[in-house]
């Protein structure tokens, strides 16, 4: 391609892109928020409020739930609230002891 035809592809890019952005431009700025609708008053929007659910939300508890084991409401530290867990017994060695014994004197 000799640079001519590059600078004019380019120029006809630039301007492809300008108009589609002075589009855009133009729909945003012309004004509206999507309700063509009017009421009575003047006002817009809906005419009446959406049904409420038929079913309540959320079902009922479920049978395996089990309360908190601590209350956070309570002014004192969650630590001070839980009971200290038990401190594990000590390992005991799996066989006893033994002398080491030196290779080089026996």
């Amino acid at each position: 391609m000799s640079d001519t035809k590059l600078m004019v592809a380019l120029g006809i890019m630039h301007l492809v892109a300008l108009g589609a952005g002075g589009g855009l431009l133009l729909l945003a700025f012309r004004g509206g928020d999507g309700y063509d609708h009017r009421h009575e008053e003047g006002g817009r929007g809906p005419d009446q409020p959406p049904d409420p659910p038929r079913r309540p939300m959320g079902g009922p508890p479920l049978s395996s739930a089990r309360p908190a084991r601590v209350r956070l409401r309570e002014p004192a530290r969650l630590a001070d609230l839980q009971p200290r867990p038990r401190r594990r017994a000590p390992r005991e060695p799996k066989r006893p002891a033994t002398k080491p014994t030196n290779p080089r004197t026996a």
